[in-house]
């Protein structure tokens, strides 16, 4: 199924801090969709683990703000690798590939870390100690956290992982480079999330889930949203924005999900881009 929208790269871009000049070894793009000044609190926790664990961050928010009403506490402006405001257009895989166009030289990376903001955490530090640890051992060119197999195998979107070799390889520049910022979030997932992995695959590459399914039943595989409690015993470090929104206030997310991640009554986190 064919597509008409405009080019990723077309959205109006605000650099809020360039990129360094100096990215090298492992890099993150990570996409957050701001509607408020601040960013999300679970964003700002996130984004101190993946610092931490020494990636080179580079934040992308999707927003209908001006860029002067964006409020960054400047420690954590200090340490991103770059920050940009971009018209709230083609969510989170239009933002990657914006962003990747301008990385002119990519030779030194070792690692491309994608990730957005439909997931919170961690939940656990030595988890995410231990995700990371396995993500930098693993000889996959393509590494997601979890994976679905309806309507076709697929590594999900939320976290996903470009070692060198699959960053070297011409589809992945192929892929960014004709990225189209597509309006509904439905053909997002049918054009990008659903498809990238058999293209990866077709290309030579190969895709490996870092937590393998709970589940054989192809029709009922997301384990992120079907399973979440049996997924966060099993190690996985982060739950679903729409689950702690579904199951806030139920009592069934105490145990398992820190205190400082349950959203007040009244307050959704899973908010469309």
């Amino acid at each position: 199924m064919a597509y008409s929208a405009p080019l990723a790269s077309q959205a109006q871009l605000h650099a809020l801090k360039p990129l360094s000049s100096t990215l090298s070894n492992e890099v993150c793009f990570f996409v957050s969709h701001a509607t408020q000044p601040q960013l999300k609190h679970h964003v700002e926790v996130h984004l101190d683990h993946l610092l931490r664990a020494g990636l080179k961050v580079v934040l992308i928010l999707n927003s209908e703000l001006a860029p002067e009403h964006v409020v960054l506490e400047e420690q954590l402006l200090a340490r991103l690798s770059g920050v940009y405001l971009r018209e709230n257009v083609g969510f989170d895989f239009a933002a990657w590939a914006q962003v990747f166009a301008l990385c002119q030289d990519t030779q030194n990376w070792t690692r491309l870390f994608l990730i957005n903001d439909s997931i919170v955490g961690p939940l656990n530090t030595k988890h995410f100690d231990q995700l990371m640890a396995r993500a930098r051992g693993s000889d996959a060119d393509v590494l997601g956290l979890t994976e679905v197999q309806a309507p076709q195998h697929h590594l999900q979107s939320y976290f996903l992982v470009l070692n060198a070799s699959a960053l070297r390889n011409p589809v992945t520049q192929r892929v960014f480079s004709r990225m189209l910022s597509l309006p509904c979030k439905s053909q997002v997932i049918d054009v990008y999330e659903t498809r990238l992995t058999g293209t990866l695959k077709q290309h030579g590459l190969s895709c490996m889930a870092l937590f393998p399914p709970l589940s054989n039943d192809r029709h009922s595989s997301d384990d992120t949203i079907l399973r979440w409690n049996k997924l966060i015993e099993s190690g996985f470090p982060y739950i679903k924005t729409s689950i702690l929104d579904r199951y806030a206030g139920t009592g069934q997310l105490r145990g398992a999900v820190p205190a400082e991640f349950i959203p007040q009554p009244g307050v959704r986190l899973f908010q469309r881009g």
